[in-house]
């Protein structure tokens, strides 16, 4: 299989910036871009529909958030005259061998379903393929990383996570609490992914995971996004691009380097707040640069970059 590309990205909140902010998609003024992307060699860019809590005060807030999210890149598609969006097994062959950055949309909260169950084939139908339970707070799903009482799922969102199976959307266990954590992992028989998380025992930050939450995603046959948050990488000083390879090092030792990628979180974070020498999607090509200083080989960097989170999405899309 011809493998051009040069990178996927497990998480970006790329797409509710530039519609907060107005900016353009191909304009190099947020963390992620397509001419940046395009220029390094391109690759898969996930581009979550975040969900904010404050949207939630409305009915179906969390609902027309999402898709006035999902409308931006339908209008950048338009404007431009190509599909972008991968939505099946064809659309993520073809974008293997074009150098060309493709996206896959996912959701950050499911609150973007506003409580509805039926909404989730709804989003599926938009294009959605990877959807997570909670951001930090609780809601009607499941306890978030923050939470002050950690219940788990709840009985909808037993729901939840039995339809995102039943429609082919990976779950994403990013912001969940431990207990919600565990209430999915024994319910399903499924990959499971942490699109934007890093090693508690490293940073002991309530956002990271801890060993038996690693060995659990791993066993699945899911992937781990390492997130360059500079919170989530350092508890003691502003992160480093040393910092992502320390996180990367740590999770190879422990369940071996097939379960390790990128999940960024560009434009969820501030340029200030994202490790140094790691802050947008062009200098992806520093953090090769660095695993080879480190003395991964080409395949483990290719691994790394592309091949696992390869691996897992080729199972999900029919």
């Amino acid at each position: 299989m011809c493998n051009k590309m040069l990178f996927i990205d497990g998480h970006c909140d790329t797409l509710s910036k530039a519609l907060d902010e107005n900016k353009k998609l191909d304009i190099n003024d947020l963390q992620f871009s397509f001419q940046m992307a395009d220029e390094i060699g391109g690759g898969i860019q996930i581009m979550a529909c975040f969900i904010e809590p404050t949207y939630l005060k409305e009915k179906n807030g969390g609902f027309i958030r999402c898709n006035e999210i999902i409308k931006k890149i339908n209008e950048y598609e338009e404007k431009n005259n190509k599909k972008i969006i991968i939505k099946n097994k064809k659309d993520l062959q073809n974008a293997i061998i074009n150098n060309k950055t493709k996206v896959i949309l996912s959701v950050e909260n499911g609150s973007a379903i506003s409580g509805n169950i039926k909404n989730i084939e709804f989003l599926y139908n938009k294009g959605i393929r990877i959807m997570s339970l909670t951001w930090n707070e609780d809601n009607d799903i499941a306890c978030g990383a923050h939470t002050k009482n950690d219940r788990g799922l709840t009985c909808f969102g037993i729901e939840y996570i039995k339809k995102l199976v039943e429609c082919n959307i990976l779950i994403d266990v990013s912001h969940l609490s431990e207990k919600s954590f565990w209430d999915v992992v024994n319910l399903v028989n499924v990959p499971i992914v942490a699109t934007h998380s890093n090693v508690y025992n490293i940073c002991k930050n309530p956002r990271n995971l801890k060993d038996n939450q690693i060995k659990a995603i791993a066993n699945s046959g899911g992937i781990i996004g390492i997130c360059f948050y500079s919170e989530f990488l350092n508890s003691n000083s502003k992160a480093n691009i040393k910092d992502i390879i320390k996180h990367i090092k740590y999770i190879k030792d422990l369940v071996g380097i097939d379960y390790i990628g990128l999940g960024s979180d560009f434009d969820g974070m501030s340029i200030n707040e994202t490790a140094e020498d790691a802050k947008n999607i062009n200098e992806l090509v520093n953090v090769i640069k660095e695993l080879k200083k480190e003395g991964f080989s080409e395949e483990e960097i290719n691994k790394i970059m592309k091949n696992n989170w390869l691996r897992v999405l080729n199972n999900l899309f029919i």
